[in-house]
């Protein structure tokens, strides 16, 4: 079981952080992490816009869900409005990650 502590409540981390830790971790350099980043980001894209369920063991599960069309009205001129249906991806982190 992955236990995550953040005892910085301020902490922010971008895809060049990740980068850097992992090449200081690994014997490999930023230009190569990134290039396995970049091509992890769209290989998960990909497979998502197909419909495809990507599910990492132990880290989570990337999947699509179709979000149904609805009327809603804008607050600011009351103009009532509709939305169509929306494919939008979702990640569930798996039960063996605890915070």
């Amino acid at each position: 079981m992955i236990k995550i502590r953040n005892c910085d409540k301020n902490l922010n981390m971008n895809k060049n952080d990740i980068i850097n830790i992992i090449s200081q971790k690994t014997n490999f350099s930023n230009c190569q992490i990134s290039l396995i980043f970049e091509n992890f980001k769209e290989l998960i894209i990909d497979a998502l816009k197909k419909g495809e369920i990507i599910n990492l063991k132990g880290f989570g599960k990337f999947y699509t869900k179709e979000v149904t069309e609805k009327f809603y009205v804008n607050p600011l001129t009351k103009t009532k409005m509709f939305s169509t249906n929306k494919i939008k991806p979702k990640f569930k982190f798996s039960s063996k990650i605890q915070f």
